[in-house]
């Protein structure tokens, strides 16, 4: 199929796993090319949750060439409910931020895209939690098929805060603290250092083992986060997830170790000289009075600064912990669109379901919602 606007664009839906191999080297171009992706649109994220079966429905890719080059992609996982045809990003469910992958020097791939979901009936109703203030592109697709016949209904989630960077770590911290604050700050670190053998060890790209990826599971299963549910690095698919973005060299990660014992990690990804915190812990056997987390984020924002790293997110929810590092922060928006009877029907249930989340009975409701999708796969 051809949309014309003010540039010629061939459009194409694949389905099915296997169609990933027919535009592969063109998705990681296209990649490249795309200066605002994050990290999650990528072929090796997505490929993971494809690949290991984390995704509820059938792969789908929408696809918009221009003279044989790849311009625009919107990957998709497709079920069905009671004869509603529903689509939502592929690894939507995970902290990340999801939409559209976009080349910007073909804006009109945007309203290409739309006019073919629409005229295809590819889908009644799009879902998805993921939605940042800062993706354009995906706002500009949302509206566009608002335009023409969806209804659009958004509710905030959550704040995604992020650091405006581009400076060096001694700039950074004279535009974002005060005198005291700096001052006390290289005193935590100093304090931190003088009676302890405290090093630092950063691994990026395909220097990320097994072996390290270990390491830092171990320290989330001593951390707060064991506690929480949600010391994820043990479990297989993570791992997996991890050490593959660290083999297209997206993936970095800093261990702080304290008398030679593992004390502390981050893992992060990199795309296009920004930054975005995945995962982060220390363990709870280190009393907070040690700094050890503020030292670690020192280390790694003078680290990310010294490779003109232009800012870093932090990841969804505005903590106590980000405040003090972050001067940034968008929204992160839970958005439905549907069309047709059973379409809108479905997404006024979600988005009452999410406005009014805090009610138990409409919380317990949409989680039995999820088990009933999933369950229909």
């Amino acid at each position: 199929m051809i949309c014309q606007l003010d540039q010629q664009i061939d459009l194409q839906i694949v389905k099915g796993a296997k169609g990933v191999s027919e535009f592969g080297e063109d998705w990681d171009d296209l990649f490249a090319r795309a200066v605002d992706a994050t990290p999650f649109l990528s072929r090796p994220w997505v490929s993971v949750f494809i690949n290991e079966g984390q995704l509820s429905g059938i792969p789908l890719f929408v696809l918009a060439w221009s003279s044989g080059k790849l311009v625009g992609l919107f990957s998709l996982a497709l079920c069905e409910f009671m004869g509603i045809k529903i689509a939502r990003p592929i690894s939507t469910g995970k902290a990340s931020c999801l939409g559209l992958l976009l080349d910007a020097d073909y804006p009109s791939a945007v309203e290409c895209i739309a006019y073919l979901i629409t005229s295809q009936k590819l889908f009644e109703l799009y879902c998805s939690a993921e939605l940042s203030s800062r993706d354009l592109v995906t706002n500009d697709l949302l509206n566009k098929l608002s335009q023409i016949g969806y209804s659009c209904r958004k509710v905030q989630r959550n704040f995604c805060p992020y650091v405006q960077l581009g400076c060096s770590f001694e700039d950074y911290l004279k535009n974002n603290k005060t005198r005291q604050s700096r001052q006390k700050l290289l005193r935590k670190e100093r304090k931190l250092c003088k009676d302890k053998d405290v090093k630092v060890e950063y691994y990026s790209g395909s220097e990320i083992t097994r072996e390290i990826i270990r390491r830092a599971a171990i320290i989330q299963q001593e951390s707060w986060m064991n506690k929480r549910g949600a010391a994820v690095l043990v479990k297989p698919f993570y791992e997996k997830i991890s050490l593959k973005m660290a083999e297209d060299c997206f993936g970095h990660i800093w261990l702080l170790t304290i008398n030679d014992e593992d004390a502390a990690f981050v893992y992060s990804l990199s795309a296009h000289k920004k930054h975005y915190y995945q995962w982060t812990a220390f363990k709870l056997k280190y009393a907070t009075s040690l700094s050890v987390g503020v030292v670690l984020i020192m280390a790694t924002i003078r680290k990310i600064c010294e490779e003109g790293t232009l800012s870093c997110s932090f990841g969804h929810e505005y903590s106590e912990w980000k405040r003090r590092w972050t001067n940034k922060y968008c929204e992160v928006d839970r958005v439905v669109v549907g069309r047709g009877f059973g379409g809108c029907v479905l997404a006024v249930c979600y988005y009452v379901i999410w406005r009014y989340s805090k009610v138990k009975w409409l919380r317990s409701l949409y989680r039995r919602m999820k088990k009933i999708l999933s369950r229909s796969n």
